[in-house]
């Protein structure tokens, strides 16, 4: 009899079909730039750390489970905004992101099975749910949901940035329908992980991280002065989840709460509209969208040249 190996790490196969940028002029790369974005795609962090392979890794490997959620935090976004905006710099930041997780492998506590950051179900999830949090969050960043043809745009560049991201491809959902079937799905995957109880509490008491040396008068000072952005970011992420997530986690949502979130971003568009873009993007985002419209006009200028308007 052959004896069958105690591990949970499936072959990771790879679509080698050709990578595809996002496009500038997208709605993904209209929206991902923002501020905002770092607030919203917390709600997708908190559904990656109720998979049970995705928290057990990062409860081990991850910084955000040992001191640094800020800086992890922001390391992630600045990896999200060059597979977006990045050009030539978006393909190797997916290389460089797939070889990253490759060596990190670990024991299970829970299952005592091997299991490994690029489980294919797991890596799938985690792009997956940028998708899903940016198709349920079009209230909030454009004050109405997202049409059907807006969706099935975003899930075309969340596809595109997985085959950039070396994510398996094979099941990955291609249309609406079958990402809210792959959706139903995974919830019976998730679960109020240890590390999704541990974030949950960390946004219910507005804990701020501070270096250990900080004088706790200045800690204080600090917690003060964040304790409104830090409300701003539980409202943002507890209003995303599925009510059924919500109950995994023991969390409830008010109607008095969605409507402080509603005005919190009713606020917030306002702003966009009227701030100058170098004010409410990320730099990054910024520049590209920049160079992106400078070319569009030099385009526009060639049309109107002599040689173009040849008589036939």
């Amino acid at each position: 009899m052959t004896a069958t190996p105690d591990v949970d790490i499936r072959p990771f196969t790879e679509d080698t079909g050709p990578i595809e940028l996002v496009p500038p002029d997208s709605l993904t790369a209209e929206h991902t730039g923002h501020w905002t974005f770092l607030i919203l795609e917390g709600a997708a962090f908190m559904m990656q750390a109720m998979h049970p392979v995705i928290a057990e890794v990062t409860g081990r490997y991850s910084a955000a489970f040992h001191g640094d959620p800020g800086g992890r935090a922001i390391r992630s976004v600045d990896s999200v905004l060059r597979w977006t905006y990045g050009g030539a710099e978006a393909a190797a930041e997916g290389d460089r992101v797939r070889d990253l997780h490759k060596p990190i492998t670990m024991k299970s506590a829970e299952t005592g099975r091997q299991i490994s950051a690029l489980n294919p179900e797991a890596y799938q999830w985690v792009i997956a749910t940028g998708y899903i949090v940016n198709a349920r969050a079009g209230r909030l960043m454009i004050g109405r949901e997202f049409t059907d043809a807006e969706k099935d745009e975003l899930l075309r560049d969340n596809r595109r940035l997985a085959r950039l991201l070396h994510v398996p491809m094979r099941g990955y959902p291609e249309t609406q329908q079958e990402m809210a079937d792959y959706y139903e799905a995974m919830i019976d995957t998730l679960q109020g992980t240890p590390q999704a109880l541990s974030l949950i509490h960390d946004l219910q008491t507005g804990k701020v991280e501070v270096p250990p040396s900080t004088p706790r008068p200045v800690a204080s000072l600090i917690g003060t002065a964040f304790k409104p952005a830090l409300r701003l970011n539980y409202l943002s992420i507890v209003g995303l989840l599925d009510p059924r997530l919500r109950d995994k986690l023991g969390v409830t949502w008010s109607a008095a709460e969605d409507r402080q979130l509603t005005r919190r971003y009713a606020a917030i568009r306002t702003a966009y509209r009227v701030l100058p873009e170098r004010l409410t993007y990320f730099p990054l985002a910024y520049h590209a969208r920049k160079h992106h419209k400078c070319l569009e006009k030099m385009k526009q200028r060639q049309q109107k040249s002599f040689a173009y308007n040849l008589p036939k």
